[in-house]
């Protein structure tokens, strides 16, 4: 048997790596899914389904047609990969960003289009734009962006989107902007109502806490909708679509998780600036930050301590994604990063 990381660990390690929220599921969802154990032996009814598309929809102000649910949107993510990496489709994506959607086209047949990140760590758009060809049919954009929590506002990526040729889909993953700064950016799902080829994604993992359930959905034109749900090949658990709607309704619990996890990013920010290491502008549940040394000596050193830290980003071989937990964790957090410091 495989052990991860944590077991090699013990269950007290800190768990910084993987972008979950600590305060998650809402008392909502939570209890939705205790009061579904004794029906773990059904699948979600059809009914059941309908009612959060129509909810999600409802939220999002777009008609049921235009949601794709999807277990998490990294199912989702790949199903795109899919779509668009058949008969060697060419895909254009920042490096470094988040790769399910890469990784799996590559493993699908496409050919990816790697453009670097800016020096402010940011999708560079006009160098996208520059790599676009006959070949291309989508461009991802995540934003904010994973692993460098970086922002690009959504006049630009509207104003990108617009500029885009007729058969290419632009796929804007907006997993983390329930994080987002104030004034930052914003959501483009509007452009799909607008009529342009473009799907965003969601998902219920981040400030919902629903990693483990996994569900996701897609905002998409009628009939890339259509495409995608036709390429997914699983569909979210009785637990997950029960959680889901009760979450939705939770805006209690959502809000308080936006708070605390924003006033500890803003802690663990203040911290780097003491300790004069630069780290990306972040609007995730995350920062990524330059350690000052191999990210492999840093991961160990951490270990030592007891806490997991992200893995490494090429070609950012000396920077850590952490996550954000709880208050008490990151208080652990920044005083292994101080004594880190002071000892390398």
């Amino acid at each position: 048997m495989m052990l991860s990381r944590r077991d090699l660990l013990g269950a007290s390690a800190l768990v910084l790596c993987w972008n979950e929220n600590p305060y998650g599921p809402s008392p909502a969802a939570r209890a939705a899914v205790s009061q579904s154990i004794a029906e773990a032996c059904r699948y979600p009814s059809d009914e059941e389904v309908a009612g959060l598309v129509a909810a999600i929809a409802s939220r999002e102000g777009v008609p049921a047609d235009h949601i794709v649910t999807g277990t998490g949107s990294g199912e989702l993510l790949r199903a795109l990969g899919w779509l668009y990496a058949r008969d060697g489709g060419e895909i254009i994506a920042a490096q470094p960003t988040y790769d399910e959607l890469t990784a799996y086209a590559q493993h699908c047949g496409a050919v990816l289009k790697p453009v670097p990140v800016d020096a402010q760590l940011r999708h560079d758009l006009a160098a996208m734009h520059a790599a676009l060809s006959a070949h291309t049919r989508a461009v991802y954009i995540c934003n904010p962006n994973n692993p460098t929590g970086t922002v690009l506002p959504a006049a630009q990526i509207r104003d990108f989107v617009s500029a885009l040729p007729q058969p290419v889909v632009a796929i804007v993953d907006e997993a983390y902007m329930d994080f987002v700064a104030p004034g930052s950016t914003g959501s483009v799902a509007d452009l799909v109502t607008a009529g342009q080829r473009v799907i965003v994604l969601r998902t219920f993992s981040k400030i919902h806490g629903m990693a483990g359930l996994r569900c996701g959905y897609a905002i998409a034109p009628p009939d890339l909708a259509a495409q995608l749900a036709a390429a997914c090949m699983t569909t979210p658990n009785i637990f997950a679509v029960r959680a889901a709607r009760a979450s939705l309704a939770d805006v209690g619990f959502v809000a308080d998780c936006r708070q605390r996890i924003l006033a500890s990013r803003a802690r663990i920010t203040a911290e780097l600036t003491r300790l004069k290491l630069r780290y990306a502008e972040p609007n995730g549940n995350f920062v990524f930050f330059d350690t000052g040394m191999p990210l492999a000596r840093f991961t160990e050193l951490m270990r030592q301590r007891n806490i997991l830290v992200g893995r490494l980003f090429p070609p950012y071989d000396t920077w850590c994604r952490i996550t954000i937990g709880t208050e008490p964790e990151v208080t652990a957090f920044l005083q292994a990063l101080r004594e880190v410091g002071s000892n390398a």
